[in-house]
């Protein structure tokens, strides 16, 4: 085959077979608890054998061997030959695991091994009294086993698609889902007559495969055109780069519209007006095509609760809401790491141990939930468990233990704030350290990564009922909306997602507790941080505060002029300011000047240096 050819063919299937494999994970999940779900067994069935096809086009003998086995086994229980138990669901999932593995290596052009021995015997379903399943039989005249020589697969496609004419190149798509003109009957066992079909005294008898010299009528006939397509698939970069010109347009719309309203000049203004309205078309354009659905973040986590859960003796069921929720896609991979902390603080402090439920009156399994809703321009993912519940009390005394807080902060929290300690680096309830907890590391972390992508986390607890963490964060990244203030003559630009209100400082409202200052606003005391110092001016600090919310925590930043919000493209300073705390780079104006970005969780992290800094206890 041409090397060109046969490295599309690689391509096409690493991303057609990565779906699939990525949906099997939360299929084998739900299978486990339906054994019997038909469409469940026969969707599974149906990912294994057409990955098995396509590992077969390209003659990933290892990737094939490992699917026969397991669509033998799933096979039979198809048949009802077999009654799926946790034993084979364990299999089933190495066996994805592997072949996951596996398929990292067709990516980085690496030789995969064998698949174990012990894992085969796993899959070799025991209900029925045979010899192990064997290896799929090679094809007949096959170079080595699974692969066909050119002529062959050229009789392939001539059987598929019909006879070319001399020298015409024959589009082929990768075979994970049957060609038009074939039903599935006829496209399995075409699969089965190159690479092995699963047992045979449990499945039906085979349709023959199309003869490669006397092709059927019904597949060499003529096939009626083709559907229009719907989608296509575009590499990512390009889409990067639709999107940044994009942004540069935004960037040039707001420069027109002051420049149409400083000269007042109608006919400007006008064609302005148009400009903002195409403009704002083709940034929704192009921001939609970056969105992914939220489910492809949720799809990892059934697995993730299903062995957690073994490993901890618990009983849990995962509920999944809002899995059709768009979210950018470079959101869905950075989330990724933050969720699975909060799945696993559910379930290693929240639900209790089946008998403690029972004991409480509960039933024995618990029930983790996890949503995603959108609301305006944020997401908000929500962890909810029915768990025990935080108690304030035993927040507030594990902190002065530990060092966090001392007990004169501690007895002034209410049970709202104390809930926001389980965010401070080193702090845990956990009574002894194990793999899972313990040591004080994780939802501080989740902290950080949450502020650093412009989002903002909430606690709510009720003592015996559960808890629930809400996640915010801004539908995309691309384009960032931001509120506009300046300081002395510095612009600085706040992420709008984050602010939560902006007030006066009246005489006598700001004061100093623990040592730093503080605005007594709403009834609470609100730790400020002085700007002007930040930015290394003597202007002295301003009189506007602008409330941020950052992560858990809350802040409030003196300047000396807020200006208004506006759209901006957020462009990298470069490595001379990679140690330059609270700055995530810098935008374009719409008067023309340069404004610098600010990063919020830098800013709290450089914030001790300046002399208005946070009160880190509320």
């Amino acid at each position: 085959m041409d090397a060109e050819f046969d490295l599309e063919l690689r391509q096409d299937f690493l991303v057609e077979a990565g779906e699939l494999l990525q949906r099997l994970g939360e299929q084998l999940v739900a299978l486990e608890t339906a054994p019997r779900d038909s469409e469940l067994l026969n969707a599974v069935f149906r990912a294994f054998h057409t990955v098995k096809g396509g590992a077969g086009f390209l003659a990933l003998e290892p990737m094939v061997l490992l699917c026969h086995h397991a669509e033998d086994l799933l096979n039979e229980a198809r048949n009802g030959k077999v009654a799926l138990d946790t034993a084979h669901m364990d299999g089933l999932l190495q066996a994805l695991d592997l072949l996951n593995d596996m398929m990292a290596a067709v990516s980085a052009g690496s030789a995969m091994a064998m698949p174990p021995t012990e894992l085969l015997q796993a899959l070799t379903p025991r209900a029925a009294a045979r010899a192990p399943v064997a290896a799929p039989p090679p094809v007949t005249g096959a170079a080595e086993p699974g692969a066909i020589d050119d002529n062959e697969f050229e009789a392939l496609l001539d059987s598929l698609y019909g006879s070319a004419a001399p020298g015409t190149v024959v589009p082929v798509p990768l075979p994970v889902a049957p060609p038009a003109g074939i039903d599935d009957d006829e496209f399995e066992a075409l699969l089965d007559s190159l690479h092995g079909k699963p047992s045979q005294a449990a499945a039906p008898a085979p349709v023959p495969a199309p003869a490669p010299t006397a092709p059927s009528a019904a597949v060499a006939a003529p096939r009626p055109a083709a559907a229009a397509e719907h989608s296509v698939r575009v590499d990512t970069a390009r889409l990067d780069r639709l999107v940044n010109h994009a942004g540069e347009l935004v960037l040039l719309r707001n420069r027109l519209l002051s420049l149409a309203a400083r000269l007042g000049d109608e006919s400007l203004a006008t064609a302005a007006g148009e400009l903002d309205r195409v403009t704002d078309d083709l940034q929704g354009a192009a921001m939609g095509m970056r969105m992914q659905p939220v489910g492809r973040l949720f799809q990892r986590f059934p697995r993730i609760v299903r062995d957690l859960a073994r490993q901890l003796g618990k009983e849990v069921d995962l509920v999944l809401e809002g899995e059709d929720t768009d979210l950018d896609r470079s959101l869905v991979e950075a989330l990724a790491d933050p969720m699975v902390h909060l799945i696993r603080n559910a379930l290693d402090h929240g639900v209790e141990l089946p008998a403690d439920r029972e004991q409480a009156g509960k039933p024995r399994k618990g029930r983790i939930t996890l949503s995603a809703s959108q609301r305006g321009e944020r997401i908000v993912i929500a962890v909810s468990d029915d768990g025990r519940g935080m108690d304030p009390d035993i927040l507030r005394r594990k902190a002065v233990e530990k060092g966090v807080i001392d007990a004169a902060q501690a007895a002034r929290l209410s049970d709202s704030e104390c809930y926001e300690l389980i965010f401070r680096p080193g702090f845990s309830t956990a009574a002894a350290v194990s793999d899972i907890s313990g040591r004080g590391v994780g939802m501080d972390v989740v902290k950080t990564r949450v502020a650093e992508l412009g989002g903002t986390l909430r606690v709510q607890s009720r003592l015996g009922h559960g808890s629930e963490l809400e996640l915010t964060v801004p539908l995309t990244l691309a384009v960032l909306r931001v509120l506009m203030v300046r300081v002395s003559d510095r612009l600085l630009a706040l992420p709008l997602g984050n602010v939560q209100e902006v007030f006066e400082l009246a005489d006598g409202q700001d004061r100093e507790l623990d040592g730093r200052l503080v605005a007594d606003h709403r009834g609470r005391a609100l730790p400020l941080t002085d700007l002007a110092r930040w930015v290394g001016t003597d202007a002295g600090a301003g009189r506007h505060v602008v409330v941020l919310h950052i992560g858990h925590q809350r802040l409030g930043c003196l300047v000396h002029e807020v200006r208004g919000r506006e759209d901006v493209i957020v462009k990298p300073l470069g490595p001379l300011f990679a140690d330059a705390s609270g700055i995530a780079g810098a935008t374009v104006t719409g008067d023309g000047r340069l404004a610098l970005v600010m990063d919020l969780a830098g800013l709290v992290a450089a914030a001790d240096t300046c002399s208005a800094s946070p009160q880190k206890e509320v």
